[in-house]
């Protein structure tokens, strides 16, 4: 039975249900569903109506008006981008996301490309990657990371995990340090 046209969490659901039911494996069902969803939307979302162009991939924040930190956002990014965890960008704004948004755009400016600016000569768009995101999380683009692995994009993104295990582990102590709910 051919899978069902559209990109909406019923159809998605639907589309993996049918796909589970002939015999495919729940991953590669899941996969199988997200790609037919975005086949209208290739290259990272919707295109203006009766446009052919792709639109381009997506970096910096990821604003979702879903509640939860659940990897549900089908998108493209740049080859080579470096998502930062929902939890880490929150820490950084003391508990609220749209702060931590806010301390990533200021800290990766010094790069001389954030993603609210553009570096001269622009972006090749052509080498981009599906991924499933969640609201909260953000999206380095790959020239930053190559900056902050000092002209090496492995280095990069070592710094990067170096930077979200520190982080989380500053998380975690806060947490342990704050009083337990009051009792009546």
């Amino acid at each position: 039975m051919p899978l069902a046209k559209g990109s909406s969490q019923k159809t998605i659901s639907s589309n993996i249900s049918e796909l589970v039911h002939t015999g495919r494996p729940q991953k590669q069902a899941i996969a199988i569903a997200l790609n037919e969803s975005r086949k209208k939307r290739a290259y990272g979302g919707p295109t203006p109506l009766g446009s052919t162009a792709p639109a381009k991939p997506h970096i910096g924040a990821i604003r979702s008006p879903v509640a939860g930190r659940t990897d549900h956002l089908p998108m493209h990014v740049p080859s080579g981008s470096y998502v930062i965890p929902a939890d880490i960008v929150s820490s950084m704004g003391e508990g609220n996301t749209s702060a931590g948004f806010k301390v990533l755009d200021r800290v990766l400016g010094q790069y001389g490309n954030s993603p609210q600016g553009r570096a001269s000569g622009g972006r090749n768009d052509q080498h981009q990657v599906p991924i499933v995101a969640a609201g909260g999380e953000y999206v380095i683009p790959p020239e930053v990371v190559t900056a902050i692995g000092n002209g090496d994009m492995n280095a990069g993104h070592s710094e990067l995990d170096t930077f979200v295990k520190t982080m989380r582990k500053k998380l975690i102590d806060t947490l342990k340090k704050l009083p337990g709910p009051k009792k009546d």
